[in-house]
């Protein structure tokens, strides 16, 4: 064989065998594509021929225990954006911007990304503003169906109801505990598009409806949340206080009936600080620095977690004399005292090496009984009982009580309070702790502490929520029961404490929360505020927990003012007629009869009529028939009542007052129409007739202090946008 042939057989086959190669690869490559790859090829495919939006599932409705609503989904509208499909990205970027106040240019980049097929451009969009935008019949603009969370009153309860974020997910209080619950399952809308991303307009197209998600009804009754709410906004105010919380419970079951804190927020608006809270809360809201030199200012964030935390199960506080209920269930149970064991007070008593003063030190009690030391809420008189108790019996029931754990509430944020661990105790350290110092406790523990003395000696755990409803037909999935954590101290002791705090009331510390015809129970508290682990130099807060009637009880009270104005400070003086008045209004609407008949005046009753939706005139009349009056920020006949106070149904005396809410009519001819029409803001507090003038566009000029009895101009006039109107504010009597 010559040398050219071989080298021609050489070069047949390395081609043969480059061919068998290359067959090999292809032939792997297609086995991969086709066996291996053809799920994800598919998946891609699918991805390139259909788009999908997201609709929104409507969250369950929120009731009160009545089922009344609280919240509810509104319909809005996602607008999305197909870039691919777009041909003036300006104009659009120029409508879309000023239509929903949105930055030009951040829109304007999102349209220009032709490498995603669509956009999201805004979510919970009003659908007035999404009629606006589809009626310039932008190319490229895909609208899609959303929800929009409404709270009824956005300064309602704000505190238990929490709130939504803009994936509609709950983000604090029974929006979030129970988020899985109210959330539903988000249905989605399927289009053809071609292979540029377009959508085909002939092409078809697939509905997956979403499922909205079940409902709840809380043990919230909104009638006595309104009350504790007013009550708390007032005692804020009169007592120049930085904040104040009242809580509602019924002892039998632990229903949490009430739970108010002023300030508070809007729901409606959760991410804006209002003024107040500004002025209460953060006026001087700082942190130490990492090198610890200085101290700055808060963040915005920082701000806003703060005012959405629930004080009411989250605020740590030493309760002072309220604690002494705790000591006295224990001296009583464990034998160390009878409600007639003698004590002599000195004004002081020495332990170790301290001097622990009585409250109204120079001065002394003197000789006095356990049931008066109790009256007089003696600090010596307590030091005692926890000195013969000792660390381990008084240890045993302030565990048992539910101190140093949490409740179980559902609400989320709750503390534990701290309880210092009980070895090695010293006497100086268990005595403070008898009336409350150096023990620290949240507003929920010691309301239901308190409960279990009302409850025969059982601790209840705090029910907010009552049941789980069906979306659509409201039927009861599922009924969370009163639930009995364990007994606490015996029956017979039960009802010898409460003997003894109705003569707190009756006679001793308490009296200012006496309530006419009621026998009512309860127990004073005023404790300087622990403020970065000392306390605090003219801190204090006050409180006064109450239980009525004594004979039956039926609710629990607990007040508490924190850091009052520096006038008053003392629980028996501020925070028992806050209670006084809460627990007469709540006996009252829940007609529970008086225990002393005689002293009740005879006082015709009426039942609040339905006034909401109709006009001013037709409530005027209806509430005239039935001997009722009314307030309002409106006069005009053709406004619409959106909301009134207390709620339909409702038995109260004649001639009391409706707090009605408005919508204003539009479209007035007069030449007045062009000005603001001054709404009323008599009998509001400092902060309502602020936040009513505000939203009128109106600023105020405040004479004095407390409710409103004066305004100038009067409410009807037209006045000037930006206008002040000077309000003259008097204490109530």
């Amino acid at each position: 064989m010559s040398a050219l042939q071989l080298r021609l057989k050489r070069r047949l086959i390395f081609s043969l065998l480059t061919l068998v190669i290359l067959f090999m690869v292809l032939v792997g490559r297609l086995t991969y594509l086709q066996i291996f790859a053809s799920v994800d090829l598919m998946e891609k495919k699918l991805d390139q021929l259909v788009a999908t939006i997201p609709i929104t599932a409507a969250r369950g409705d929120i009731y009160d225990k009545n089922m009344e609503i609280l919240a509810k989904d509104a319909t809005s509208t996602s607008i999305y954006a197909r870039p691919k499909d777009i041909k003036d990205v300006q104009e659009v970027a120029n409508v879309l911007s000023e239509v929903l106040e949105l930055d030009q240019e951040n829109i304007y980049k999102k349209l220009k990304d032709d490498t995603q097929s669509i956009v999201l451009i805004q979510r919970k969009v009003d659908n007035d503003k999404a009629q606006q935008i589809r009626k310039q019949n932008l190319r490229g603009l895909e609208f899609a169906e959303d929800k929009k969370r409404y709270y009824k009153n956005g300064h309602f309860a704000p505190y238990v109801l929490g709130f939504t974020g803009v994936d509609h997910q709950g983000l604090y209080g029974i929006e979030r505990q129970y988020d899985d619950a109210l959330k539903g399952q988000d249905g989605t809308l399927t289009y053809q598009r071609d292979a540029r991303g377009r959508k085909i307009a002939t092409g078809t197209e697939t509905r997956v409806d979403p499922i909205s998600g079940n409902s709840i009804q809380l043990s919230l009754d909104s009638t006595i949340q309104h009350f504790s709410e007013r009550a708390a906004e007032k005692a804020m105010y009169e007592n120049d206080a930085k904040r104040v919380t009242i809580l509602v419970m019924e002892p039998k079951t632990g229903d949490i009936l009430g739970m108010a804190t002023k300030p508070d927020y809007d729901l409606n608006n959760p991410r804006e600080i209002p003024d107040i809270l500004n002025t209460k809360l953060y006026h001087d809201f700082t942190e130490k620095s990492d090198d610890d030199s200085e101290r700055k200012e808060k963040d915005l964030g920082q701000k806003q977690q703060e005012m959405w935390k629930n004080p009411a199960v989250a605020f740590n506080y030493e309760p002072g004399s309220t604690f002494k209920i705790i000591t006295s269930s224990a001296g009583l149970e464990e034998g160390v005292v009878t409600p007639e064991s003698s004590f002599y007070d000195k004004g002081f008593i020495v332990v170790g090496d301290r001097k622990l003063k009585c409250w109204r030190y120079p001065r002394a009690h003197g000789a006095q009984t356990f049931k008066e030391a109790v009256q007089n809420s003696c600090n010596p008189a307590f030091v005692e009982v926890a000195l013969e108790l000792g660390a381990d019996r008084f240890y045993k029931h302030i565990y048992g009580f539910g101190f140093g754990e949490k409740t179980g509430i559902d609400l989320e944020g709750e503390e534990a309070g701290i309880v210092p661990a009980n070895h090695d105790v010293s006497d100086v350290s268990l005595a403070t702790r008898s009336y409350g110092q150096g023990i620290t406790v949240t507003p929920i523990q010691l309301i239901s502490a308190v409960s279990a003395v009302a409850n025969d000696g059982v601790l209840m755990k705090p029910r907010i929520v009552r049941s789980l409803l069906e979306s659509d037909s409201n039927k009861v999935i599922h009924e969370y029961k009163p639930e009995e954590v364990r007994q606490v101290i015996s029956k017979e002791t039960s009802r010898t404490l409460l003997d003894i705090l109705e003569t707190v009331v009756s006679e001793g510390t308490g009296s200012k929360a006496q309530v006419p015809g009621y026998a009512v129970g309860g127990k004073t508290g005023t404790a300087n505020k622990v403020i970065d682990g000392k306390y605090g130099d003219g801190k204090y807060v006050a409180s006064f927990v109450g239980i009525a009637p004594t004979t039956d009880p039926k609710v629990t009270v607990l007040v508490i003012i924190d850091e009052p104005g520096p006038y008053n400070h003392y629980g028996g003086q501020i925070a028992a007629p806050v209670a006084g008045e809460v627990m007469g209004e709540v006996l009252k609407y829940l007609d529970i009869p008086p225990n002393y008949e005689e002293e009740i005046d005879q006082v015709e009753k009426v039942t609040i009529p339905e006034v909401r939706n109709m006009t001013m005139d037709e409530a005027a009349q209806i509430l005239s028939t039935k001997k009722l009056s009314f307030i309002t920020d409106g006069i005009k006949g053709e406004d619409i009542i959106i909301d009134q106070s207390p709620l339909p149904g409702v038995e109260v005396d004649v001639n009391t007052k409706i707090q009605l809410k408005i919508k204003h009519a539009q479209g007035n001819s007069t030449e007045d129409s062009k000005k603001i029409m001054v709404p009323n803001v008599i009998d509001k507090s400092i902060q309502q007739a602020h936040e009513i003038l505000k939203e009128n566009d109106l600023n105020i000029q405040i004479v004095g202090s407390g409710i409103s009895v004066k305004q100038n101009p009067s409410p009807g006039e037209y006045v000037e946008k930006g206008s002040h109107i000077t309000v003259e504010f008097k204490p109530v009597e």
